[in-house]
C-alpha cells in the first residue's frame, strides 16, 4: 500500500514519483494500492488513470494542532485523524508493507500505523527534516553521503536506498527517445510542476523574451494549476506559444525541446534521463538540495542568485544555453540516471543487515544499508 496526497501546496510529484514505484513493484509481482485524501487535486483519478486502485480517504476541514513537524499542515488533518483513516480502510487487508510519501508524516505517524496493521514501513523522502520510524527509506537526490544526512533523523538498522541511482522515474522512461542536440536552439519547454502555485512560468515566458528568443514556446501544466486560466492568456498573446495540460507523461516534452526550463523537483531526474539542456529554478526550500550541486557539477544553469524569480536573472542564465556554442549541457544516459531506478529500490537487497557502502553515481554519494535479500520481500 501506498499512501501519498496532492494538493495546490503539495503539487503532484508525490503522486508521480509514488507510481514510478508502484509499477517497479506490480512488475515484480506485488499487489500494490494507493491511499490518498481529497485535498483538492484530485490525486485519485492521476493514480486510476495509471491503472492502480485507489482507496479514498474524506476530506476532513479541520484545524492542524501545532507541530514539530515543518510540513504537518500539508496534510490537512493531524496526525492521529490520518491514522485513525488509514487504519480503518486497510485493517481487512493488513499489507505487508505501507510506503509513505509526505512530508506532513513523522516518526509518531509511521510508528502508530506499524502498531495498527503490523505492516513494515518504507519512506520517500528527501529532507531529513524530521524524525522517521522505517524499516526503509529511498532518498533519490544528491548528497555527499547520506548516512550522515539521515544521522539522528532515522534508526541505524534502517535500510538506506540514496542517490540518483535510485531516481523514481516512471516507466515510460524505458523505450523514451532521447534528446538530439539542436544547435541553434529551436525550441522551449517550460514545466514548473503541476501546480505551479506563483505562476512562475509567466515570469519564464517573460524571461524568453527579454532574452531575444522568438521561435515556439510550449509550457505543460496540469488542470489544478490555480493560474492556468491566466497563463493560457498571457500565452495565447506570444506567438508560437501553447499550453497544455495533463499530459500522461513527459517524455516527449523532454525530448523534443532545444532547451528546458523546470523546477528543482522530482522531474529533474526525468530531464536527465532524456538528456535536455536545462534552466533549473528554485520554486521550493526542498529544491536547494538538488539544484546547487547540479550546477557544480555543470549538469544544469541556474539564476544567480540560487533562489531567485528575477526576470533578468533568468534571462542570463536562458542566454548561457541559447548561444550556439555552449559549454553546459544535461549529460545523459543510464548509467547516470536510469528509468531501472525504481526496480532497484523494489529489487534492492544485500549481504548483511545493517551493513553500509558508498559509490559515486552523478556526482553525490549513493549510501546504503543493505538488507538480506529483496527489500520488499520479492523475487
Amino acid at each position: 500500500m501506498i499512501r501519498t496526497d496532492a494538493s495546490r501546496a503539495i503539487g503532484t510529484g508525490h503522486v508521480r514519483r509514488s507510481l514510478a514505484l508502484a509499477h517497479a513493484l506490480r512488475e515484480l509481482g506485488a499487489e500494490v494500492r494507493f491511499v490518498t485524501r481529497d485535498l483538492g487535486a484530485d490525486a485519485g483519478s492521476i493514480i486510476g488513470q495509471a491503472g492502480f486502485p485507489v482507496l479514498q480517504l474524506p476530506a476532513r476541514n479541520e484545524p492542524v494542532p501545532p507541530s514539530a513537524v515543518p510540513h504537518a499542515a500539508w496534510a490537512e488533518v493531524s496526525i492521529e485523524r490520518d491514522v485513525m483513516d488509514t487504519a480503518e480502510v486497510l485493517r481487512a487487508e493488513r499489507p505487508d508493507w505501507v510506503v509513505l510519501d509526505h512530508y506532513a508524516f513523522d516518526a509518531v505517524r509511521n510508528t502508530a500505523i506499524r502498531a495498527e496493521l503490523g505492516s513494515r514501513i518504507a519512506v520517500i523522502d528527501d529532507l531529513a527534516d524530521r524524525m522517521l520510524s522505517a524499516d526503509l527509506i529511498v532518498d533519490h537526490n544528491f548528497a555527499p553521503d547520506h548516512r550522515v544526512k539521515y544521522e539522528g533523523r532515522a534508526a541505524r538498522e534502517s535500510i538506506l536506498l540514496g542517490g540518483p541511482r535510485y531516481a523514481l522515474l516512471g516507466p515510460a522512461f524505458a523505450q523514451a527517445e532521447r534528446y538530439a542536440s539542436q544547435d541553434p536552439p529551436a525550441s522551449i519547454g517550460v514545466f514548473l510542476g503541476g501546480v505551479d502555485s506563483d505562476n512562475a512560468s509567466a515570469v519564464v515566458l517573460n524571461a524568453i523574451d527579454r532574452a531575444g528568443f522568438k521561435g515556439p514556446v510550449e509550457i505543460v501544466s496540469t488542470s489544478v494549476n490555480p493560474n492556468l486560466t491566466a497563463l493560457q492568456t498571457v500565452a495565447a498573446a506570444r506567438p508560437g506559444t501553447s499550453v497544455r495540460t495533463d499530459l500522461p507523461d513527459l517524455t516527449g516534452f523532454f525530448a523534443r525541446h532545444s532547451l528546458q526550463v523546470g523546477a528543482g523537483g522530482g522531474a529533474t531526474w526525468e530531464r536527465c534521463c532524456i538528456g535536455a539542456p536545462t534552466v533549473l529554478l528554485v520554486l521550493a526550500e526542498n529544491q536547494l538540495a538538488v539544484v546547487p550541486a547540479l550546477v557544480a557539477e555543470n549538469i544544469v544553469v541556474s539564476p544567480e542568485p540560487l533562489g531567485t524569480r528575477d526576470v533578468d536573472a533568468v534571462a542570463a542564465a536562458l542566454r548561457a544555453l541559447l548561444a550556439p556554442r555552449r559549454d553546459v549541457r544535461a549529460r545523459t544516459g543510464s548509467s547516470r540516471w536510469s528509468w531501472r531506478a525504481p526496480r532497484r529500490i523494489a529489487n534492492a537487497g544485500g549481504r548483511g543487515h545493517g551493513e553500509g557502502r558508498s559509490s559515486r553515481r552523478c556526482g553525490a554519494h549513493v549510501s546504503l544499508a543493505q538488507s538480506p535479500g529483496n527489500a520488499f520481500g520479492l523475487t
